[in-house]
Order: structure tokens, then C-alpha cells, then sequence
């Protein structure tokens, strides 16, 4: 701790500097996007004004208790601030700028040298760090909560002959990692990570670990207490969105979606590949601390492989957002390891210049990639219908999530629109508007074939992922 403050002090103003920065890109435009379907849902769930037993029925209702955690701090937010879409993305956007402190001081932890100004700047301007911070969704609780399961994991190890260290740094790995297979069941890669270090230090140089294995023992029995029901859902569920992965994603690894194209993908891999062949033969010491990080590396990919290929797919890149961690951790600690001073100059600065380059167009010349609703309403707020049906398949769970979504932008904007959600008012009006969110109805926007010939198509409008038709009798 001491050689820390005597780094952060000497580097203070730098380290400030990065992770406002950081606060800053993650504060751009973070509502520039509307909610999609699964920010909508989180919404739903978290309405502040419903009981906890009304709360968790809809969590199990939506998706058998999968975030309810997280949507019980969106609740708790909510009630303490007020329920409105635009403010619910302060949650993710503190978690994700305090990732960037955090995995700074966990990589100071690991390797006490510069490498930790590095990563906090790779951290701060990664696009898909920073885009899952302005998204109603767990993820940047998740990485944040690996970052510290890590860290306190190292610490409680460390600490194995104080016992009062030992006691403060168990209960925080404890209660960081408790809470992280609470929001994601994905979790338990890093939980199984840290049992096989265990594993290998302990038959490597005959430790007494015992004391870190029974804290992950009291992990494991902790959470099979308190979410044992949703467990089981979760592990009966027989069907899923989630396609295989295919022959490509070998070669690619979600690298071009973790750091914004297929250049940038390439580059970020093979720099990584090249510092762990360069370095092949440290790993497997296992009181380095990288050994870890290398083993979270190998798992996060191969056992959702597996699981997809012996039950059902399930590996996607947001579900392992926490891999960022060791690979950022990795390619910091590695290059300022590098002894040839021009081969580290080099790879700094390839790395920073395609990152800013590339993350300059992500941030500051993006696209709409979600369902602009507030410029529809604007559309339909310049006629003079206000009368609004919107088109959802017969899964009623869907339509009273996009109707809470509308209806509280409708309120807290004063829209004066009003949404009907019964087909059999159509009758009682000489016109309206029907909203349609084109990948709920398969793309399929039009009225229903029974009632088609009672009206006229008079006017329509085509956002993104999104289309507003007027009808007139």
C-alpha cells in the first residue's frame, strides 16, 4: 500500500486526469440512443412503485429471476431519485468509471510498476466499455465485480499469515464475488478461475490455501441459498437466442467487438499473443499472479464452448465482458516487461494511435444502432392524431414492456400522446397511428389482415428498426 501512494501521489495528476477522461466519454451523449427491448425490460422490472413480491413476480415473468439483482439497484435507484428512462443510465455509468480506478489499482496490485496508468487509459477510452456504461443493463456491474473479486481474491492470499488482513480481505472477496453470481451466472467462470490457481499453487508448492478454498466453498453455498430456485431455472431452460459459435470466431475471438472493428480486433490479439509466447515460459510459475489471469483468459471461451456444444449455445461477447480484465491487465503488464526498448515504443504506440483513431469514430461520429422512439413521438406529435396502437406479437409480456417504456417517455417529455393497447378500439377512431418495433414483429409492420380493408394507409414514417404508420378510415 505504501509503494501505491507513493506512486499515485508522484502520478496524481496524471491518474486524475485518465479517469476524467474516462467520466467524460462515458457522460457524452449517454442518452444519445433510446432504450432497446432488454434496457426496456430492466426498466419494467425496476418500476420503484410496485411491491417486493409484485417485482420479483415479474422478474421470474420476464426471465426467470436472471437479473434481479441488478434490478433491485435499478429499484432502490429509482425509488430514491424519480422513474424515468433518462436518468436510469446514471447506475451503469457509475459502475463502469469506477472500473477504471479499480482495474488500475488491481493491476499496481499485480505488477508494481507503470503499467497501471496504461491500462486505466485503455480502460477509460475502450468503446465497448464505455457503451455498455450508458446501457441499462448489468454488464458494467459485472466487469467492475470481477475487477474486485480478483482483487481481493490476491489479497486474501497474500494476507494468509495476518490474520486480521486475512479476515478483512476474505469478507470483501466474499461479498464482491457473492454479488457477481447474483447479476450474472457467467460468474462462476471467474469463481472456477480462481479454484484451479488455488489447485496448482497448492499441489505446486504445498501452500496452505485451505482458508482461500473455504472462502469459495462459502461463495458457492452463500449463493445456492439465496438464488437456488432461479439457478435451476436457469440451467432447465432447453432453447435460446444464442446461435453456436462459428469457425470465424477461432481466429477472432469477440476481439473486433471488444475494440470496435476487425483491424483493431487483429491488432489487440496478436500484440497479446505475441507478449504471451514472448513470455511463455514466466506463466507457469505460479506465484506470478498473471498465471490467474491466463487461466480466466482460457476458460472464459472454453467452457461456454463446451457447455453450447454438449447442451445449448450460450456464449456471447457481453456475457464475458469480464475477459477484458485479463486481457487489458495482460498486454499493460507485458509490454512494459519488454526489455528492447524500441519493440515496447512500438507496440505503445500502434496501440494508442489506432485506439484513439478508431474510438474517435465510435464516439464522436456514431450511429443510431437502437429504435430512435422519442424522434418517432416527435413525428406523430406534428399530426394531428395522437391516438397511438403499438404493433407487438401476442406475448403480452412483450407489449406492456414497450407501453411502460413509451408511456414514461410520453410523461416525463409531455408528449400528450395517448397509447391504447386494446385492438378493439381501433373502431372507436376515425384515425391513428400505429408504432411499430420492426425485430419484435419480425419485420412484419403491417395491420391485421381482418381489419385491413376498414382503413387507408395515409402516411408513414421510417426511423431505424422503427416505423409509424398513419391510418384514416
Amino acid at each position: 500500500m505504501k509503494n501505491f501512494n507513493s506512486y499515485f501521489n508522484r502520478n496524481f495528476f496524471l491518474i486524475f486526469l485518465i479517469c476524467s477522461f474516462g467520466l467524460a466519454l462515458r457522460l457524452y451523449q449517454i442518452n444519445f440512443e433510446d432504450f432497446w427491448l432488454d434496457e426496456q425490460a430492466s426498466f419494467w422490472v425496476a418500476e420503484p412503485s410496485l411491491l417486493f413480491e409484485e417485482t420479483v413476480s415479474r422478474s421470474y415473468e420476464l426471465d426467470n429471476g436472471t437479473h434481479i439483482f441488478f434490478n433491485f439497484i435499478l429499484k432502490f435507484f429509482f425509488n430514491f431519485f424519480y422513474y424515468d428512462p433518462q436518468i436510469g443510465r446514471i447506475i451503469p455509468l457509475i459502475f463502469g468509471f469506477l472500473s477504471i480506478p479499480a482495474i488500475s489499482y488491481l493491476t499496481f496490485y499485480i505488477k508494481k510498476d507503470k503499467s497501471y496508468l496504461f491500462v486505466a487509459f485503455l480502460t477509460s477510452i475502450n468503446f465497448y466499455l464505455i457503451s455498455y456504461s450508458q446501457e441499462l443493463r448489468e454488464y458494467s456491474l459485472v466487469f467492475l465485480l470481477g475487477i474486485l473479486s480478483i482483487l481481493f481474491f490476491y489479497k486474501t492470499i497474500d494476507n494468509l499469515s495476518s490474520s486480521k488482513n486475512k479476515l478483512v480481505s476474505s469478507a470483501f472477496y466474499i461479498l464482491f464475488s457473492l454479488i457477481g453470481l447474483c447479476t450474472h451466472i457467467f460468474f462462476f467462470i471467474i469463481i472456477l478461475s480462481q479454484a484451479t490457481y488455488l489447485f496448482f499453487t497448492y499441489f505446486s508448492e504445498k501452500k496452505k490455501l485451505l482458508f482461500a478454498l473455504m472462502n469459495i466453498v462459502f461463495i458457492l453455498i452463500f449463493y445456492i441459498f439465496l438464488m437456488f430456485d432461479i439457478l435451476i431455472l436457469q440451467m432447465s431452460i432447453n432453447d435460446h437466442w444464442i446461435k453456436n459459435v462459428e469457425l470465424s470466431f477461432i481466429f477472432d475471438l469477440y476481439f473486433p467487438r471488444f475494440f470496435g472493428s476487425h483491424i483493431m480486433g487483429a491488432i489487440y490479439l496478436l500484440v497479446l499473443l505475441y507478449l504471451l509466447i514472448l513470455n511463455k515460459k514466466t506463466f507457469f510459475q505460479y506465484e506470478n499472479k498473471n498465471f490467474l489471469l491466463i487461466i480466466l483468459l482460457f476458460f472464459s471461451y472454453l467452457i461456454p464452448v463446451i457447455y453450447g456444444n454438449i447442451a445449448i449455445p450460450v456464449l456471447t461477447d457481453r456475457y464475458i465482458i469480464y475477459v477484458l480484465i485479463p486481457i487489458l491487465i495482460l498486454i499493460s503488464n507485458l509490454i512494459f516487461d519488454l526489455k528492447n526498448k524500441k519493440v515496447k515504443f512500438l507496440i505503445l504506440f500502434l496501440i494508442i494511435t489506432t485506439t484513439l483513431i478508431n474510438n474517435y469514430g465510435e464516439i464522436f461520429k456514431r450511429k443510431i444502432s437502437k429504435p430512435p422512439f422519442k424522434l418517432a413521438l416527435e413525428n406523430i406529435l406534428k399530426s394531428n392524431t395522437k391516438n397511438v396502437f403499438i404493433k407487438t406479437p401476442r406475448q403480452l409480456i412483450i407489449g406492456k414492456i414497450v407501453n411502460n417504456h413509451l408511456e414514461a417517455i410520453n410523461l416525463n417529455n409531455k408528449y400528450n400522446i395517448l397509447f391504447e393497447d386494446k385492438e378493439h378500439n381501433l373502431t372507436n377512431n376515425n384515425q391513428f397511428w400505429l408504432l411499430c418495433y420492426k425485430p419484435i414483429n419480425s419485420f412484419n409492420c403491417s395491420l391485421d389482415d381482418s381489419r385491413s380493408s376498414l382503413w387507408k394507409n395515409s402516411k408513414k414514417i421510417k426511423l431505424h428498426l422503427l416505423e409509424a404508420t398513419l391510418y384514416k378510415k
